[in-house]
């Protein structure tokens, strides 16, 4: 009989702000009789790691609160790994878990949203509240997340901070009140700038794309900052402080990087395989980085460029100044 030979699932992925673990199933698959130890030989950086001693099931639980998993964004994704050991009399073998963080859109408490009732603040909306969409009138909230930023991780890392879009600052007085958002939140922006660059009078854009406008910002590191993101049924376009924005996008990719846990209620929301592939596809067009620069390359002075839209369909253009 040989030494152990360790076979089983050695990856998994998460959330940036999720609070629930990740975990599989470690297995001695050499086919030897002898019982096994399983330990943690190096341990994970951004989040802890530890395994059964006698099963091989291992989990992963993030620290959300690291620096580095709070800096990033959208779909963004940082890897982390810790090492399981195998012993039995016949000798060791160890295996390296490899673990996916991936970064998710928010919008910073304070922010109102359009809902059934007025404006709200993003951190007072719940499931089941009835927001207004570009698309689809009222829609249901289905989900909602929450993270917390302090001042110190905002000092550290330049990513973390929101980015502010100060009032007026996109035109035709939108936003009506300053928005913030993560960086890599997306607003809408139309016209024939957009049509030229993209083919399509409509597309996303994240924020951190107008930094170099006027009246755009990044937020002092002064904290906490409290971020916050809403799931429906599909990816909308929704009004944040009068300005047309996104809900979360939950891309497929992004889906399979979640634990288990968030994974089952996910799929109690959204059973089935056409439920998460709706849930995946963008409400407009994201263009490649090299275009989105193009689309905002002139500033808000580009007569060819128009404000986003904030009411749903019929389409009020209104022109930058």
């Amino acid at each position: 009989m040989g030494a152990p030979d360790i076979g089983g699932l050695s990856a998994g992925g998460i959330d940036s702000d999720s609070i629930g673990l990740v975990s599989g199933d470690l297995d001695d698959i050499s086919g030897n009789i002898w019982g096994d130890t399983w330990s943690i030989q190096s341990g994970a950086t951004y989040g802890s790691a530890s395994v059964n001693p006698t099963t091989g099931v291992w989990s992963y639980d993030l620290d959300e609160n690291n620096a580095a998993v709070q800096a990033l964004d959208t779909g963004q994704t940082l890897t982390d790994t810790f090492v399981v050991r195998l012993q039995d009399t016949g000798g060791s073998d160890t295996q390296t878990v490899t673990i996916t963080i991936t970064g998710v859109p928010c919008f910073v408490a304070g922010t109102l949203i359009e809902t059934a009732i007025g404006p709200k603040p993003v951190e007072a909306i719940r499931p089941g509240d009835l927001i207004v969409t570009r698309d689809d009138a009222l829609q249901q909230v289905r989900w909602v997340g929450q993270r917390t930023v302090h001042a110190d991780a905002l000092a550290a890392e330049d990513r973390l901070r929101p980015i502010r879009i100060r009032r007026g600052a996109l035109g035709g007085g939108l936003p009506q009140n300053d928005l913030l958002v993560s960086r890599q939140h997306r607003l809408l922006v139309t016209g024939e700038r957009v049509l030229q660059v993209c083919g399509t009078d409509e597309a996303l854009l994240p924020a951190l794309r107008f930094l170099d406008w006027p009246g755009v910002d990044m937020v002092p590191p002064d904290g906490p900052v409290s971020y916050h993101h809403l799931l429906f049924d599909r990816h909308q376009v929704i009004i944040a402080e009068g300005t047309a924005t996104e809900s979360l996008l939950l891309a497929e990719e992004a889906r399979n990087r979640l634990p288990l846990r968030a994974l089952t209620e996910i799929d109690s929301l959204f059973p089935g395989p056409d439920a998460r592939r709706i849930l995946a596809n963008p409400a407009r067009p994201i263009p490649a980085p090299q275009l989105q620069k193009r689309i905002v390359e002139h500033g808000p002075k580009d007569d060819s460029f128009d404000a986003p839209d904030n009411t749903p369909a019929p389409r009020l253009k209104r022109q930058i100044s």
